[in-house]
């Protein structure tokens, strides 16, 4: 047995152990050889030391997978996968590639490991019982999966809030009397929801100011940077934004894209969260979008939201560390 660096030639057993030993016995998504060459190989972030294959003569035994956003000291590598087929597991292999990953991490200059939703190699997951209907990244290692045992097997401790991912059909979804009767009650005290106009609207910065959440006004100046930008609703009094969701998109596997929603702390306290969120499942629904899902922390105040409007748990992930 020995470990050496990803290489081309090993990629067919790699994508066959995957889909034999992997995919059917866990919520992850299989791959095509195509698929798995744009996901990892061709990735600006794939680095071959962190790519490691456990082979006995030419056969693949295994392999696992590191990762880092960027080497400062500061932030935490991560740990992808590590895999061993199943006639070759409980001998120690795994233990042993995630060892030397581990090692390679350190000398890179890592201090830590966190297995959560930064890890810039995502997995796409399939909702139990609802294939294909699926989410573009898990957000953490499943509970009581055989990886989470494994982990802390090899002194991995839960660090952080439980991410909990939420789903719901929402082709039969239609907009809640309470709701209706909301957005009445609030649209008499002036308070509206709406598409974004450019041109009617104001006030993105001081929300997400007030909101401490530079990722979403990144995430609308992207938006608004395209030709073309997505549609994305809005709370507004007298033009001036005081809530926020979206953008509308549809992914190809007709899921709803989710970014994230917020209202104003000054707008808080009026049912507005609620509103915005069901306008969205609507909008998402009438955008061609058959279902959607999303993660959240397990002390987010949001997921009552996301309750509320029907949404169901239906996984939860540990965020898990380890000090190298």
């Amino acid at each position: 047995m020995e470990i050496i660096n990803y290489q081309d030639k090993y990629l067919d057993q790699i994508v066959e152990i995957w889909n034999m030993d992997v995919a059917p016995q866990s919520i992850y998504k299989s791959f095509t050889k195509e698929k798995f060459v744009k996901h990892f190989i061709n990735h600006p972030l794939f680095d071959p030391n962190l790519f490691l294959i456990l082979k006995k003569d030419e056969e693949v035994i295994g392999f696992g997978h590191g990762a880092y956003q960027n080497l400062e000291s500061t932030t935490p590598g991560f740990i992808t996968f590590v895999v061993v087929k199943n006639a070759f597991q409980r001998q120690g292999f795994g233990t042993k590639m995630l060892h030397e990953l581990e090692l390679r991490l350190k000398k890179m200059g890592k201090k830590f490991i966190r297995e959560l939703f930064l890890n810039p190699f995502q997995l796409e997951w399939y909702i139990p019982g609802h294939e294909p209907h699926d989410h573009p990244n898990a957000p953490a290692i499943p509970y009581h999966s055989p990886f989470y045992f494994f982990l802390i097997n090899n002194g991995y401790i839960i660090d952080g809030q439980n991410q909990d991912a939420f789903y719901q059909d929402i082709r039969k979804y239609k907009l809640p009397k309470h709701i209706e009767e909301l957005n009445c009650k609030n649209m008499n005290d002036g308070y509206y929801i709406t598409e974004y106009d450019p041109n009617k609207h104001h006030g993105f910065e001081s929300l997400f100011k007030a909101l401490n959440n530079d990722l979403w006004l990144q995430t609308v100046n992207n938006n608004l940077a395209l030709k073309n930008p997505l549609k994305m609703l809005v709370v507004h009094k007298d033009g001036e934004i005081l809530g926020w969701t979206g953008p509308l998109k549809t992914e190809n596997s007709k899921r709803g894209y989710f970014a994230g929603i917020g209202i104003h702390p000054n707008a808080q306290g009026r049912g507005l969260g609620k509103s915005l969120f069901a306008e969205l499942i609507l909008h998402s629904k009438n955008n061609g979008a058959h279902f959607m899902t999303l993660f959240t922390g397990s002390q987010n105040p949001a997921r009552k939201i996301y309750l509320n409007a029907g949404f169901k748990i239906i996984e939860s992930f540990a965020i898990m560390r380890k000090d190298l």
